[in-house]
C-alpha cells in the first residue's frame, strides 16, 4: 500500500478522534463524564473525568489507530489494533451515545460525530480486510476488547459509586433535564 495513502487514512482517523473527543469534552449540557456520572448517580471530579474520558482515551485511540493503520508491529498486532478500532468505534457509538440518547438522557455530547465513527469502522473493515483476514483470531480479539472497553464504563461507574459513597448523587431520571449538580451551566 502507498505510504501516503496510509498517512492520509491515519490523519482522517486522528481528525475523527479529535472531533469526537472535543465534542464529548465541550458538548452541550455537560462533558460526557458528567453525563455518565449523572446516569449512575456519581459525581466525577472534572480533573479525573478530563484525564480519563478525554486525554487518556484520546491517546489510546491514537495509539491503536497508529499501530493498526500503519501496521508498525507485525501482522498479529496490526489485526488486533484494526479490530480494536472497529470495535471501539461501534461500541462507543451504540453504548455511549445512541443507547443513552434513546433512553432519554439528553443532551449527549459527541452524538453528532458518531456517524463518522460508523463510516470509519466500515471503511477500515473494507480497506484493511486482507490484514484482518490474515489474522482473524487476533482481529476478533481486538474487536471484542474494543467493544468491551465501552460496555464496562457505566457498570464500572456504578461500582465506583458504591466504593465512594461520598461522591454519590441522585441519579439522572430518564427524559428529564440533566441534574443541576452535573450540569456545566445549571
Amino acid at each position: 500500500m502507498s505510504p501516503l495513502l496510509l498517512v492520509l487514512i491515519l490523519a482522517a482517523d486522528f481528525a475523527i478522534t479529535l472531533l469526537h473527543s472535543y465534542q464529548e469534552w465541550k458538548g452541550a449540557g455537560a462533558p460526557l463524564w458528567r453525563n455518565f456520572g449523572a446516569i449512575v448517580g456519581l459525581d466525577i471530579a472534572d480533573r479525573v473525568g478530563f484525564l480519563v474520558f478525554t486525554l487518556l482515551l484520546t491517546l489510546l485511540l491514537f495509539a491503536i489507530g497508529l499501530i493498526g493503520i500503519l501496521g508498525l508491529v507485525g501482522p498479529r498486532t496490526t489485526a488486533f489494533a484494526l479490530g480494536a478500532v472497529i470495535g471501539a468505534r461501534l461500541s462507543d457509538t451504540l453504548v455511549s451515545h445512541l443507547g443513552p440518547h434513546s433512553l432519554g438522557y439528553r443532551p449527549n455530547p459527541g452524538l453528532s460525530s458518531t456517524p463518522l465513527y460508523v463510516l470509519e469502522a466500515l471503511f477500515i473493515a473494507w480497506f484493511f480486510h486482507a490484514s484482518l483476514a490474515a489474522e482473524p483470531g487476533w482481529a476478533g480479539f481486538g474487536f471484542a476488547l474494543g467493544i468491551l472497553s465501552f460496555v464496562v464504563v457505566l457498570p464500572g461507574l456504578w461500582l465506583a459509586r458504591l466504593i465512594w459513597p461520598a461522591r454519590q448523587r441522585p441519579a439522572w431520571r430518564r427524559w428529564e433535564p440533566i441534574p443541576s449538580w452535573a450540569a456545566t451551566n445549571p
